[in-house]
This record gives C-alpha cells, structure tokens and sequence, in this order.
C-alpha cells in the first residue's frame, strides 16, 4: 500500500432496531456489546489510520466509556447520529480530515475481518467506490401488495451487498452533497455515489459477514463467535 495515506472508518451505530425490538448494536454476544465486535476490526488492521463512531445521542457517554474500556487506540470521535442513516454518515464524514479513505461499516456486521479492510483499502487505490457482496442463490420473486408473486427475477448478475464501502473522502462527500441538493435518499453509500455516474467496483464477500436484524441472527452471531 502507498505509505503517507490515510485510512479512516466511520462505524455507523445509531438504528433504533425496530424488527430487533431494540438497540441490537447493544445486545450482548458473549457478554460483549455487538458493536465492539464491529469496531475491533478497526483496532487491528494496521492500514486504519483513525475511526468514528456514530451512536445516539443518549448512548455517546456510554459507548465512550465502553470504547475506554477496551483500551481502543484509534478511536477519533464517539458522536450523535441523525434520524436517518444518511444522516449519521454525514456526521461521522464532519469528524474526518479532508483527505484521505474511509471504509464506512455497519455497527451491527460484528464477524468482519480485517483482511477486508485492508483488502478495500487497497482496491480503493484503483477504484473510485469499492464494496462487498455475494451472489444471490435464491430465486427472487416480486410480489404485489397482496403477497401475489407476479413474476420471477432473473438472479444473474444480482448481488447482496455488504459493509464495509470504501470511497475517498472527496468523492463521498461530493455524493452526499449531490444527494442533498436532488433531495436523493439511499439505503447505501455505494448507491449515492452511482448517482455521480460513478460504478463501484465489487469484491467478492463471505456469507459469514453477516447484519444482525432478528434476534435469530444474534444466535448464529453467538455460534459462529
């Protein structure tokens, strides 16, 4: 990797976990917060530079002190998120420098490893945008608003794609800033910087990598930990 560059994370941690029933970045696995699985990634790769977490405002003490705890070292910043995710990059995006690469991470990927960053990291050198995904192995089906299925999905060339997305920092806070202005709303980063008539560069992901959503997922989180 090129030496004299800068690789940053922003971990995003601020979801009220609705289908959860809860803050899952907090449920315990193993007796540790799921976030701190997420994070310690971060702490090992040797090409992270520097990371931010974005929580809410009501746990920001709480995740300091949680991080303190854990002896983290590259810690930047522990700060509010916002009502949608968008909102809680744009705040992770305030505290990083100018220049630079960040891997932007959910806070509830706990079985990340960091071979990955360093591998987006590096990917990231050639490719404007760079993410994770697999193939989908299902069948796909679209259904109507009577849970009809009125047709079949080819499933070639379709992916499911995961966290962590790495951009530059020029070209991601040039999307956000596109986005705002065209009042653009996505449920990816990768997805703002398309609009830019940008095509990330996907590498291949491992199933293990996986977001928890139902407590379900929490219990294969466990066994695989």
């Amino acid at each position: 990797m090129v030496k004299n560059q800068f690789n940053y994370g922003i971990i995003v941690a601020a979801g009220q976990g609705k289908r959860f029933g809860g803050q899952k970045q907090f449920a315990l696995v193993k007796n540790k917060p799921l976030l701190l699985y997420a994070v310690r990634p971060f702490e090992i790769c040797s090409e992270v530079t520097g990371y931010v977490v974005v929580t809410n405002k009501s746990k920001i003490e709480a995740v300091s002190n949680l991080l303190r705890r854990y002896r983290s070292q590259k810690l930047l910043a522990v700060v509010a998120g916002g009502k949608e995710r968008m909102d809680s990059v744009e705040q992770g995006l305030l505290n990083l420098p100018e220049k630079g690469y960040v891997a932007i991470h959910d806070g509830v990927r706990p079985l990340l490893k960091p071979e990955m960053l360093t591998q987006g990291f590096w990917a990231c050198r050639r490719h404007p945008a760079v993410t994770f995904g697999i193939p989908i192995v299902d069948t796909v089906k679209k259904v109507n608003n009577r849970n009809q299925i009125v047709r079949t999905i080819d499933r070639s060339g379709l992916f499911a794609i995961q966290t962590p997305q790495f951009f530059s920092l020029e070209i991601i806070r040039r999307a956000y800033a596109y986005a705002r202005a065209k009042k653009l709303t996505a449920t990816d980063d990768c997805a703002l910087v398309e609009q830019l008539k940008i095509k990330p560069q996907l590498l291949p992901g491992t199933p293990w990598n996986i977001k928890v959503t139902t407590k379900a997922d929490l219990l294969l989180c466990q066994a695989l930990l």
